[in-house]
């Protein structure tokens, strides 16, 4: 099912006390189905790794329009990606779901196509896991050290 964030006031739109409710989903590769009257009902994109692979900002652009289409058909209203880490690691377990690659450059093009189709249909797009990420074991006790100058020219 989709998670609940709360309500954010949107001008001109009428809802309860004149807010919208957020509903958020999951979704580097479509909406994500987890509740039982959800599953396998949802599109299954390409990974983004191999959106990543086409260098294509049009097919980007056309990945995240179909994305944000099936998250509003569903009702969600928060799409949780895309995910832009940089994949120094290839063994890393969130590899697949990247829209960078190796190469930061490629992934802020590609992102910025996504994200900009997705919020033109009304869907809030959430970029994640975009600053050293490189890792899944451990990933909440590890500390990551990274110098400014890579910090700045390869993350940031």
């Amino acid at each position: 099912g989709m998670g609940f964030a709360g309500y954010i006031p949107v001008e001109g739109v009428p809802g309860v006390t004149d807010t919208v409710r957020l509903t958020l989903n999951d979704g580097p590769q479509g909406y994500n189905g987890y509740a039982d009257a959800t599953v396998g009902k949802g599109t299954q994109f390409p990974d983004l790794i191999a959106l990543a692979a086409s260098f294509n900002t049009a097919l980007a652009a056309t990945f995240g329009a179909a994305s944000a289409d099936e998250f509003r058909a569903k009702g969600c209203s928060v799409l949780l990606g895309p995910d832009v880490e940089v994949v120094r690691n290839p063994f890393s377990g969130r590899s697949f779901e990247s829209l960078s690659g190796e190469d930061p450059y490629l992934g802020a093009q590609l992102a910025g196509a996504y994200v900009k189709e997705v919020q033109a249909r009304g869907v809030i797009a959430t970029v994640k896991h975009w600053l050293d990420n490189n890792q899944e074991a451990n990933r909440q006790k590890i500390d990551v050290t990274v110098g400014d100058r890579a910090q700045h020219e390869i993350y940031m």
